[in-house]
Parts: C-alpha cells; sequence; structure tokens
C-alpha cells in the first residue's frame, strides 16, 4: 500500500475512533524520506490541548481480542502486549486496529533485531555486545517458553508464520520505542498518534496525560509529572529490552510516520461521548471510555518541532 493511501487510512481510522488532533499541529513527512515530525502550525502555549485518545482505541491486552487467550495463558506485561500486537497483526484488515497497524513499521532498527553475525561484527569490543547476545538469547527462551504452546493448541487455530522468534521480536521492538504507560487498568499499551511525535530525552514539549485537571491543578506548582500516566518509554522499565537498547532510544525512533494533504481535525469538546466499535473482538467496559490528552508543557514556536519525551 503507497504511503499515501496508507496515511488517508490512518487518518480515516482515527476520525472512525474519534481520536482528534488539533489544526494547531501539522504532521510533516521529510522530502525522499519516511521520517516524520510533528510540527507547530501557530505558537503554542503551556497547557494548550493539542489531541485526544480515547482509551477504547488503544492496543492493550485489554482491548486487543486476544484478551481471552492471554489471561488463560497467564501471560503479562511486554510479552503479553507484544502477542496482542501480533495477533492483529495476524487479523489483516479484520483486525479493528489494522487503520493504525499498517502505517507502523514491521520493526524499529534494535541491535536485538539482527543477526548473530551482525552482532559480532557491529558491536564487538563494546558493552553491548555481550548484553545484546544475552538478551537474544533470553527472549527466545521466553518465545519458547510462553508463546510455541499457543501454537500448538488446537483451539487457538494460530498461524505460526505470524507468531515465530523474528514476528516477537518485531513486535518487541516497536513497544520499546513507542510504547506508553497508560493507567493501571490497561497498562502499557500501544497509543496511536501519540507516537507520532518523536522523542526526546529531557526536551518535552507535549506531555501525555490521563487528566487535563490533574495536569492543571500541577501546572499551579509548575510539576507536570504527577499524573497517573506517562510518556512514551516508560513501558520499557518492565521491559527485557532495556538493557540492550536503552543507549539507543533516540537511534530507534527516527523512523517516524506522517500524514497526507488532508488537515487534521479540530479538538472541539473533550466530553463528547465515545462510542465503542470493538464489541466483537474485545472486552471494553462502559466505565473505562475514558480519553487520554496530549497537552502543551513549553511553548513551542511557529514552525518549530513538537517533541515527547
Amino acid at each position: 500500500m503507497a504511503t499515501s493511501r496508507k496515511l488517508r487510512a490512518f487518518k480515516n481510522w482515527m476520525k472512525s475512533q474519534h481520536v482528534e488532533c488539533s489544526d494547531a499541529l501539522d504532521v510533516v513527512v521529510t522530502t525522499n524520506s519516511s521520517a516524520v515530525s510533528v510540527r507547530a502550525l501557530c505558537d503554542l502555549n503551556v497547557g494548550d490541548l493539542v489531541a485526544t485518545i480515547p482509551k477504547e482505541s488503544c492496543l492493550t491486552v485489554k482491548t486487543s481480542g486476544a484478551r481471552q487467550m492471554i489471561e488463560e495463558s497467564d501471560l503479562e506485561g511486554i510479552l503479553a502486549l507484544a502477542v496482542v500486537i501480533m495477533y492483529e497483526r495476524s487479523l489483516g484488515p479484520l483486525s479493528p486496529w489494522f487503520g493504525y497497524l499498517q502505517l507502523l513499521p514491521y520493526s524499529e532498527p534494535i541491535p536485538l533485531l539482527w543477526s548473530l553475525s551482525q552482532i559480532d561484527s557491529l558491536l564487538a569490543g563494546t558493552e553491548l555486545h555481550k548484553i545484546v547476545k544475552d538478551d537474544k538469547a533470553l527472549i527466545y527462551e521466553d518465545w519458547k517458553e510462553c508463546i510455541e504452546p499457543l501454537l500448538t493448541s488446537v483451539s487457538l487455530q494460530l498461524k505460526a508464520e505470524h507468531f515465530g522468534v523474528t514476528e516477537y521480536l518485531a513486535a518487541k521492538s516497536l513497544i520499546a520505542s513507542r510504547s506508553f504507560e497508560i493507567d493501571d487498568y490497561h497498562g502499557c499499551g500501544m497509543v496511536p498518534l501519540a507516537d507520532l511525535f518523536n522523542h526526546k530525552t529531557g526536551a518535552e514539549d507535549v506531555h501525555f496525560t490521563s487528566s487535563y485537571a490533574e495536569l492543571n491543578n500541577d501546572a499551579d506548582n509548575e510539576n507536570y509529572g504527577n499524573d497517573k500516566t506517562h510518556s512514551g518509554g516508560e513501558c520499557l522499565q518492565r521491559s527485557d529490552l532495556e538493557s540492550s537498547h536503552s543507549e539507543l532510544d533516540d537511534d530507534a525512533h527516527s523512523d517516524k510516520h506522517g500524514n497526507d494533504n488532508n488537515e487534521p481535525t479540530n479538538v472541539n469538546s473533550r466530553d463528547e461521548s465515545i462510542s465503542g466499535s470493538y464489541s466483537e473482538f474485545s472486552s471494553v467496559s462502559e466505565d473505562d471510555l475514558t480519553v487520554l490528552e496530549m497537552i502543551m508543557v513549553k511553548k513551542v514556536e511557529a514552525g518549530a518541532e513538537v517533541r515527547r519525551s
């Protein structure tokens, strides 16, 4: 699928799931490159709400059609989220997240996806050499112990080509650079739109939160870190990928995605009710239909890139 068609499909998907992006933002695709950045079309000020994302549109264990399989198999954390990504990808256009997933790269460029010969030749003499090789072995053990048994289950009827070690590593690489800690109920998950913002450690312009009022209360004390959710990458604290690529986070997120010429929609009302469309695939309760918000925590001038931490 051509990039422009993927972008249109993603924007149509966002609209159908009530994911809203302010007209003050422009998603820019670098010429002759798939690299993407989000830039300000006008001056943005501290406290400006620039995006709202329903929690039910996020890809988590709780929202995925793989929830029952994962819970019955006692899978948790990052491993469970990796299974979610593999499962939804295996459904293709039948997945409620197809419009989102088809925009993402297959994987992110982290050392764990290299072959052993590449690891030996490129990392020899570095501290990462042994770490990456050990982590790669541990991840294979995780796959062998937790995921391979799913493929032997007659009742699940999973296709092996979608749940192999390579697919597992690819899913974990996406989690490594794009996942967010959403809340206590959902835990770690993939948050559409939020992961289009390039991240830069210590240079956060926009913050990811589940409570606008809570952020406003903290703003008086110039403290934006006390909300219940965190900016992307927090999930890595629970991941066995952390040790092998923590020093390479910025590079791993350089391959981003963009937008076409259609303008994003305005954020008109944070109180608008959200109608669910995933009932056939998941079991999101009515009580959980709340939104996540992206709020400016630093003034950004028109034309400048807007970054998350």
